[in-house]
């Protein structure tokens, strides 16, 4: 368990670094684009993201799936022949992606509305043949835990895009012009990002042409895919039927746009910051996990699940007394719109189904059960879209709330199930620990802010939402340890083992 605390931190820290420079590149970009240039950058980005999802979603998961397999066997031709195989795949999709693409440009001028957003999707068209070589020999990278240069390979992407961008873009003035050249830059960044894969997978592997995997690949990335595009689809369907139904329910068209951009451009996003710490443990268990099922360890798969579920709930919680002291602080003080931090305030309660649904969704297909993971989120979404439109007469915005608790939950529910159907005697008694969690962080919550609300009396709103929102997030570790629902202490003596061990080394 402490190789894999190991490979979750690394994954973390440089998940973090890049989401960081990530959002400070986002800044630069949208300011040297303006609003016409990044709207016309997002349309035709958006037709690419489909086709992406194609090469990007499940040939990577399942190439580090069965390559971790073959290793854990010690078959080294096999998992080269994976490799192979799945960038055979992933290149034909590519290729055929961008012809089809580029046949029909007539028609994205239709449904695009706007014929430079085609000129820009086709200037991107290598990107996907570039994404594709790297997406398969990044799942190489992961199947075989080199999570070192996983991670180092996506943080020098971030750092070649936001470079060849400033230094292309640093002269021009004109926003179309501005826009190509960011196009022509990230499929720069790509092949770069496809030839440092290379490199690093080269050193220590070779591809081998001798009878394809195409069989087992395709059985498991088509469900993992799957998935991906469902949840692809899932957005522009919710952008059509959200803002309708709070029309139906007496908004104003005004009101309806304005109310849907707040909850899904400000609100949602604070949702998933605990994300960037469950998605490093789902990385690492999906290998993890996979390897331990072809030699059929049951007994480590169970360690493994209950552990990275229990500490997948503990960072959730750290998160829901925050959200709930000072939501509406935090909404003020990021993007100066109360409407914002009240819907994060209500929304804390979807923390935790959100990241048990990626985590437990994650294990599935570690578990070989990709199919039923893929049922599941269509059930889960089904029951999305039935939600939204029988609470939002009776809610009106908070139905999306409610309808993401609901859905996630459902998913969650289905996935636990199959789980335990899969693993032998694997215990999970997570309703009554969250219910525990529960107990504590809503008090802890109120206090906080109760606390808060006076300070404001006194300082900024930064300030008393930094002095309400730490309260209560200490009040709230207090009581987890004096109620002992997490053994923080494993924290700690897995840090200070790491400390001796990089002292007794150097």
């Amino acid at each position: 368990m402490k190789s894999i605390f190991k490979a979750v931190a690394t994954v973390t820290i440089f998940s973090v670094i890049t989401r960081a420079l990530g959002f400070v590149f986002r800044i630069f970009l949208t300011r040297k684009l303006g609003a016409e240039g990044i709207g016309l950058f997002q349309m035709a980005s958006s037709v690419l993201a489909i086709f992406m999802t194609l090469i990007s979603s499940g040939l990577p998961l399942t190439t580090a799936k069965l390559v971790s397999k073959y290793e854990a066997n010690n078959e080294l031709k096999r998992r080269d022949r994976v490799v192979t195989s799945a960038l055979s795949i992933a290149l034909s999709i590519a290729v055929l992606s961008c012809i089809f693409i580029y046949l029909l440009k007539s028609v994205w001028g239709i449904i695009l509305t706007d014929y430079r957003a085609v000129e820009l999707l086709i200037i991107l068209l290598p990107s996907v043949i570039f994404s594709a070589i790297y997406a398969i020999f990044r799942g190489a990278m992961w199947g075989q835990n080199d999570y070192f240069s996983c991670g180092l390979t996506e943080l020098l992407e971030q750092i070649i895009r936001f470079a060849l961008t400033f230094v292309m873009l640093f002269s021009i003035t004109d926003y179309f012009v501005a826009t190509e050249y960011s196009a022509i830059a990230f499929n720069l960044t790509c092949l770069f990002s496809a030839l440092i894969t290379i490199f690093i997978y080269f050193r220590h592997s070779r591809l081998n042409f001798k009878r394809g995997e195409y069989k087992n690949i395709a059985k498991s990335a088509f469900p993992i895919t799957g998935v991906r595009l469902a949840n692809s689809l899932v957005q522009p369907l919710t952008t059509l039927i959200i803002p309708n139904m709070l029309l139906l329910s007496g908004y104003s068209t005004s009101e309806a746009v304005s109310s849907f951009g707040v909850i899904m451009g400000m609100t949602f996003p604070m949702l998933f910051v605990p994300m960037s710490v469950i998605g490093s443990i789902s990385m690492v268990l999906v290998p993890s996990i996979s390897s331990m099922m072809s030699k059929n360890e049951y007994d480590p798969i169970r360690h493994n699940i209950t552990s990275s579920i229990d500490v997948s709930i503990f960072i959730s919680m750290i998160f829901v007394p925050l959200y709930i002291s000072v939501g509406d602080l935090i909404g003020i003080v990021l993007y100066d719109n109360a409407l914002s931090g009240t819907l994060l305030q209500l929304s804390a309660i979807c923390i935790v189904p959100i990241t048990l649904c990626n985590l437990t969704g994650s294990i599935l297909n570690a578990l070989n059960c990709e199919v039923k993971s893929f049922v599941n989120y269509l059930i889960g979404s089904i029951v999305l879209f039935i939600s939204l439109v029988a609470f939002t007469p009776l809610v009106g915005i908070n139905s999306i709330i409610l309808s993401f608790f609901l859905s996630m939950s459902t998913i969650t529910a289905l996935n636990i199930r199959m789980m335990k159907k899969t693993v032998p005697n694997l215990n999970l008694s997570m309703m009554k620990l969250i219910s525990k969690y529960f107990l504590i962080v809503i008090p802890a919550s109120l206090i906080g802010h109760f606390i808060s609300n006076i300070c404001l009396h006194i300082f900024t709103s930064f300030f008393s939402g930094l002095i309400g929102g730490g309260l209560s997030l200490i009040l709230s570790l207090i009581l987890i340890k004096v109620f002992n629902l997490y053994d923080l202490s494993n924290l700690k003596s897995l840090i200070l083992r790491k400390r001796k061990k990089s002292i007794k080394n150097n």
